[in-house]
């Protein structure tokens, strides 16, 4: 059955390349209604097609899109979740910029890899099942949601309701360099420095002035060594902005740091740390202010995981193929299925080969077949096995 499966998997191929250039060439930037909701009604159109029971529900934020939820249901025991989401990071106007190509190996695109790729693997995927009858399973549910660059703010809790519904949560973020998996994902959060001065004439009067830049200058040395490489966290100011006039002494100025965490406790020491240092202050008469914005939680390694990682070799293994495994610093819609107590595997897409959320950002077309063939088998096996 195996080698059949991966020629129909093959054959699949040019009919899923014009799909993938049909979604990478509609722009899809986070909030952009106009876009996801086109290309929602093309995921939408395949999946009737198909028969599935489908449930579309709507961003919180309005006309921002949908998320869509497609349900097929066969005579087996196991469910399994698997999860793409529909939107990407780049503006309006950056697919007429640089359209879908392919070139040589590669094939280019805004979202070509992250996520539209995976898109269109979980519809065929679907499509296999459907055409080859095979119907051994209890519930498969695909999940298309439309916020998860931004943290998926109005689709966490729709994840985590389905993860707790299903037996497997399969979330198809690109493969990684070198055809891998992830075995688990770093939670971020975002920490807001603010630090309030007093303004003044910086030529006639700079003494009667607080700098808020130097204190924030200050402040980012202090915080910056809350990084912890033992527990591999990692804390890194990324923006500052303060003052808006060359002769006028600031009296506000704020920063931001990317913070990325392997264990959920670093995230309550953070907070804490970064509170009783904004006290020690080097500017008197200063007032400093330290939020912790919380995003993802983290996806941390488990035995679970290593046993889906491992039946997935196993399946991969049939033709031909080996997985790599990869923990990854960024965070995905894993993270919340795994919260929520998930047995996880992510990173089953085609495997990228550039950098994503840039013009670099690349997909390897010959791995669109057995990509499709390990989605297509693992709903297979999990669904049988319950």
């Amino acid at each position: 059955m195996q080698n059949s499966l991966y020629q129909k998997c093959q054959d699949y191929q040019a009919d899923y390349v014009k799909l993938w250039e049909q979604l990478v060439n509609i722009d899809t930037g986070t909030g952009y209604g106009e876009g996801l909701v086109r290309m929602g009604g093309i995921v939408l159109r395949f999946l009737e097609e198909l028969g599935a029971e489908i449930k579309t529900v709507d961003s919180d934020t309005p006309g921002a899109g949908f998320n869509i939820i497609a349900t097929f249901s066969g005579q087996g025991t196991g469910s399994v979740l698997a999860m793409a989401h529909l939107d990407t990071v780049f503006p309006p106007g950056t697919a007429a910029k640089r359209p879908f190509r392919i070139e040589g190996e590669w094939a280019y695109g805004p979202g070509v890899s992250d996520c539209k790729g995976s898109v269109a693997l979980c519809l065929f995927a679907l499509k296999l099942l459907q055409e080859t009858r095979y119907g051994d399973y209890g519930k498969i549910t695909c999940l298309f949601n439309c916020d998860e660059e931004i943290g998926s703010p109005s689709s966490r809790d729709l994840i985590q309701r389905l993860t707790k519904e299903h037996d497997y949560v399969l979330c198809c973020e690109p493969g990684q360099f070198g055809d891998g998996v992830v075995l688990s994902r770093k939670g971020s959060a975002v920490l807001k420095v603010e630090v309030h001065g007093r303004a003044s004439h910086a030529g006639n009067a700079p003494q009667d002035g607080r700098n808020a830049i130097m204190e924030m200058t200050h402040q980012i040395r202090q915080m910056s060594a809350l990084e912890n490489p033992a527990k591999l966290t990692t804390l890194n100011f990324t923006t500052i902005q303060g003052g808006d006039r060359n002769n006028v002494i600031p009296d506000y100025a704020v920063a931001t740091a990317d913070v990325r965490v392997a264990y959920p406790e670093e995230l309550d020491r953070i907070e804490q740390a970064a509170r009783t240092i904004a006290q020690q202050k080097a500017i008197p008469d200063t007032r400093v202010e330290v939020t912790l914005i919380r995003h993802n939680p983290p996806f941390p390694r488990n035995e679970s995981t290593d046993a889906l990682i491992a039946t997935a070799q196993q399946l991969y293994g049939e033709i031909g193929k080996t997985l790599l495994t990869n923990a990854a610093g960024g965070a995905s819609d894993a993270n919340w299925a795994a919260a929520a107590g998930a047995t996880v595997i992510d990173g089953l897409g085609p495997v990228k080969g550039g950098i994503n959320h840039t013009d670099k950002e690349r997909t390897a077309v010959a791995s669109v077949a057995p990509r499709l063939y390990l989605l297509s088998r693992l709903f297979m096996e999990l669904g049988r096995k319950g």
